[in-house]
């Protein structure tokens, strides 16, 4: 059952907001405290520091990454222009498409 506030004075209730987030702040650290043990726990499970258990996430994570996609598209009045062929097509393009031109005349 949640207690009623409502009767309490603004300096009642100043002090059980202080006591509030003192205890917010307590039980965050506490959190902070048992995440900690679950994760050298874990880490002690499998035979690994905590440090070497981060290095293998990260080495997983960068394996993962995406590679970057070749273009397909070129602007043929400016060769530094390019598209891949996926996402929004780029002004350029738009604008050549808008004159009559095809998108196959920029096939690379």
């Amino acid at each position: 059952m949640k207690p009623d506030i409502s009767s309490l004075s603004v300096e009642e209730l100043k002090r059980l907001a202080a006591e509030a987030e003192v205890l917010i702040a307590s039980k965050k650290d506490e959190a902070i405290e048992n995440a900690y043990d679950q994760v050298i726990q874990i880490a002690e499970s499998v035979g690994l520091s905590i440090e070497q258990l981060l290095e293998v996430g990260a080495q997983r994570r960068k394996k993962s990454q995406r590679k970057a996609v070749e273009p397909r598209y070129k602007n043929r009045n400016n060769p530094e222009e390019t598209w891949t062929g996926r996402g929004k097509k780029p002004r350029w393009l738009v604008a050549e498409l808008d004159k009559g031109a095809k998108l196959e005349d920029f096939l690379i």
